[in-house]
């Protein structure tokens, strides 16, 4: 049965028990917006997908940092200009834990929960919302700026190249948070890798992203590029923020109202990493002031969004 004529039915019982009995008289007209009804019809025709359809997508292009599979890295926005410090390799989908095995490194122990909500649109598409939690998830940092994210010393735990090269290696591991809602072509159709719909321009007619967000803390090595003593463990906080629909005010074309990479030393939690040397770099060999290299990296996701 249609909303409005169950909201008219009980209109009518009310108006029965409630205002006869005192004399009263009751007319009633219930109008219920097209679109309010339909995204209530959509609430309740919502279906569960394994999270595995959404997890099984990603990693289809290795572009960025090969040989490993690409997914979704994150550059802090601090109020410098707009000029980016870090940028941030959390392997929240496994892929990297996966190639790391697949070619015979050492486990991570990365494990993958979450969920995949997909409700019909009027236009026939789907609204998919995807959240997705994972532990044990290797994580590396950067800074800027940038010349090849695939070789450029980390100041933070070790990429999987390295780790495979030398398994006795500690690497820094990360518990995370992806919350995404995007558009698709149709329910029960094949769901997006996100980095070659979204940032390599590729998605099918009908598929658009709308937000995207990102938490996630953990631990490791931090290393001598950071300005602290070489091995000194480390803390790692990502939040990043995406209405993609949206512009704020800012830095120009992006859609990020909250965009963090923080790096602490454990024994030193009150000093940031972040802060400028006297010399005019920043901790990390980002010179104070400077922006991304001329390459079109991940450290330049936010732009590509616009």
């Amino acid at each position: 049965m249609k909303r409005s004529r169950v909201w008219s039915a009980l209109f009518t019982g009310i108006c029965t028990s409630i205002l006869l009995p005192f004399g009263s008289t009751c007319a009633h007209a219930v109008v219920v917006d097209p679109e309010v009804e339909s995204q209530i019809d959509g609430l309740q025709d919502a279906v569960q997908r394994p999270i595995s359809d959404f997890v099984n997508a990603q990693g289809s292009t290795r572009l960025f940092i090969p040989p490993i599979p690409d997914f979704i890295g994150w550059s802090d926005n601090p109020p410098n200009g707009c000029n980016s410090t870090k940028f941030a390799s959390v392997d929240y989908a496994g892929v990297a834990a996966g190639w790391l095995e697949a070619n015979g490194g050492p486990s991570l122990g990365t494990e993958l929960s979450g969920s995949v909500t997909e409700r019909p649109l009027p236009d026939g598409r789907a609204e998919v919302t995807v959240v997705l939690q994972a532990s044990n998830a290797l994580s590396w940092v950067v800074g800027f700026p940038i010349s090849d994210l695939a070789t450029d010393p980390p100041i933070f735990g070790y990429r999987a190249t390295a780790i495979l090269a030398d398994p006795s290696l500690k690497p820094a591991l990360s518990t995370s948070l992806l919350q995404v809602k995007f558009t698709n072509t149709a329910m029960g159709d094949p769901l997006p890798d996100l980095v070659n719909a979204f940032i390599l321009g590729n998605a099918l007619p009908g598929q658009s992203l709308t937000t995207l967000s990102f938490r996630s803390t953990g631990s490791g090595p931090l290393h001598a590029q950071s300005g602290v003593p070489e091995g000194t463990r480390g803390k790692l906080t990502v939040e990043q923020t995406g209405l993609l629909l949206h512009t704020f005010m800012g830095c120009p074309g992006v859609a990020f109202p909250a965009e963090l990479v923080r790096l602490v030393p454990i024994s030193l939690r009150a000093a940031s990493l972040d802060p400028a040397s006297p010399n005019g770099t920043r901790q990390g060999g980002a010179p104070s002031g400077s922006g991304a290299s001329g390459k079109n990296t991940w450290g330049r996701l936010k732009v590509l969004y616009r």
